[in-house]
């Protein structure tokens, strides 16, 4: 989602949600939403620490989803809404957290250039193909879970 997308998002934000944006840039703090009871999501960066190379951090025999999200980015609520969405009738889908914090982070330095806005997702099929997706694009993100059209 680029800039001007962003904007939007954020201006038909209710005034109460809206509020609590923090300093320039930094989004509206919305709500986190819990995950299904048993479903394979795991944070496995809340702090903006490093975590290595997601190749080696995927969930064998499952489409592997890495959410990389920031608290204030207001676009990411809607891509983990769908995540959990998907998670919640698809068992062969783990999804896997990264809370870049910001773009100077530890985190956002290891994705690096990959890494140039917010929402970033990145989809790799049981047999290890990958897919990178930045926005809110649920179409690219069904095409990279074999949802069929």
């Amino acid at each position: 989602m680029r800039l001007v997308e962003a904007l939007a998002v954020l201006l038909l934000l209710p005034p109460a949600a809206r509020a609590d944006a923090t300093g320039p840039g930094q989004g509206a703090w919305l709500a986190a939403e819990k995950y299904p009871e048993g479903s394979d999501m795991k944070v496995l960066s809340a702090d903006g620490s490093a975590v290595g190379k997601l190749e080696k951090l995927r969930v064998t025999g499952k489409y592997t989803v890495f959410d990389v999200y920031a608290e204030w980015c207001g676009p990411c609520r809607f891509v983990d809404a769908r995540l959990r969405e998907i998670v919640s009738r698809r068992k062969d889908v783990a999804v896997r957290k990264l809370n870049v914090v910001g773009f100077d982070s530890p985190l956002a330095r290891e994705l690096g250039p990959r890494l140039d806005a917010l929402p970033y997702v990145v989809v790799f099929d049981p047999a290890g193909k990958r897919t990178d997706i930045v926005g809110a694009d649920f179409g690219k993100l069904d095409r990279a879970l074999g949802v069929p059209r």
